[in-house]
């Protein structure tokens, strides 16, 4: 029994429906589309209507419901999990005997892994995640961050550290039998014995974070190209976990997709739920061959209310050319430089023109869906609320049903 959870985060149905727009055209199916459980995703916290990042991987780590500022624990305590043991389900999982990885575009401290595997009192912590997440010993962890694992004055690959206790957790972790990879390249070189791998791919986030101008003025792409892809890491994960006797558990989470769609910017969304959805059509052939193989997918947030519609634009007096910036009633308006967007061909061959409206540039509680397949999958249908989540994986972990 094994289980694959991938949190592309930030993303409501509604964000769903602007990718697909995007890259496949309103007749196109992605591989998200192709998981058959699908539920209504509710999850509030204790004191919020919606979720954090820190709060939503703690309900989906532990099972339980948490605060807004948890980050593995609730009012400065750690949890008892939904199965009753004082254990994320990734550490009841790996001492069980399943082999276990984390894997994000984001910092290996970001809460959609790193809640897994570490509790702190304060999310901003990342020094402490990050040495709680070597202690916790997985056996690959691929993402960005390097700066928390160095110390204060040490130059690292990809910049200089910022831990301030001294600690040089880069030497630790070869002390303790890691390899480390800093690139796509060196990843993809390592041999097929390599199976305790920590890859540092950027000084934090994989990906560069900002507005379609600003990245535009800057000169930068949308994601970092030394660093391999959400879905490259997985791939790398997968290769090695495939025959794990005991079976696995893998957690990732595409962070771009949340931060970017919190700028607005709708071309960089696109590429990041590009990556994540790659990675769902790894693990949907992966079921194909492991029938006890269990896939969540879920987001815990809607970030920034991505919405596409071609409203106005066949009638040239609603809408002056170049598009606006804003709606009549005040929204960001996202389009191709002043041009609408263009689907892909539909099934006739017509490319529809569209744009894409915004409605904030945070979290909300939005239209958040989950989906699946595999033996855990049966509990997601309906609405369900965000501790369930927990209890699909885990099922399909260990083949225990939890109320």
């Amino acid at each position: 029994r094994s289980a694959i959870f991938l949190h592309p985060d930030g993303m409501g149905a509604n964000t769903w429906m602007a990718a697909r727009l995007m890259q496949v055209g309103p007749d196109g199916r992605l591989h998200w589309d192709q998981l058959p459980r699908v539920a209504m995703y509710v999850g509030p916290t204790a004191d919020a209507v919606n979720q954090s990042s820190n709060a939503g991987a703690t309900t989906h780590a532990w099972g339980v419901r948490a605060r807004l500022d948890s980050y593995g624990t609730i009012d400065g305590q750690t949890p008892v999990a939904a199965s009753g043991k004082p254990l994320s389900l990734m550490r009841e999982a790996q001492a069980a005997g399943k082999k276990i990885a984390i894997l994000n575009s984001s910092s290996l401290t970001e809460p959609g892994t790193g809640v897994f595997l570490a509790s702190v009192a304060n999310r901003d912590d990342e020094a402490e995640i990050a040495a709680q997440i070597l202690a916790a010993a997985p056996d690959i962890a691929l993402g960005g961050g390097e700066t928390f694992f160095l110390p204060k004055g040490v130059q690292g690959r990809h910049g200089e550290g910022s831990r301030e206790d001294g600690r040089n957790l880069v030497e630790e972790a070869r002390a303790a039998g890691y390899t480390l990879v800093y690139s796509r390249e060196e990843l993809a070189a390592l041999p097929a014995t390599a199976e305790r791998v920590i890859g540092l791919f950027a000084r934090e986030e994989t990906f560069n974070e900002g507005s379609e101008t600003a990245l535009a003025e800057a000169g930068l792409p949308h994601f970092q190209p030394q660093a391999p892809r959400f879905d490259e890491m997985l791939g790398f994960i997968l290769e090695r976990f495939r025959q794990a006797p005991q079976g696995y558990f893998i957690v990732g989470n595409e962070e771009a997709s949340d931060n970017l769609s919190g700028e607005n910017n709708a071309p960089a969304t696109r590429d990041a739920v590009a990556g994540a959805d790659r990675a769902i059509g790894l693990a949907l052939a992966e079921v194909r061959n492991n029938p006890a193989l269990t896939v969540i997918v879920a987001s815990d947030s809607d970030n920034g209310g991505m919405n596409a519609t071609s409203d106005d634009l066949y009638d040239p007096e609603d809408l002056p050319r170049p598009l606006p910036a804003r709606t009549a009633v005040g929204s960001p308006l996202d389009s191709d430089n002043g041009a609408p967007f263009l689907t892909p061909p539909d099934r006739d061959g017509n490319r529809i023109p569209f744009y894409i409206t915004w409605a904030s540039d945070s979290d909300s509680a939005g239209g958040l869906v989950a989906r699946g397949i595999g033996p855990g999958a049966e509990r997601i249908g309906g609405t369900i609320d965000a501790t369930e989540i927990y209890k699909a994986l885990y099922l399909g972990l260990f083949g225990v049903e939890l109320r």
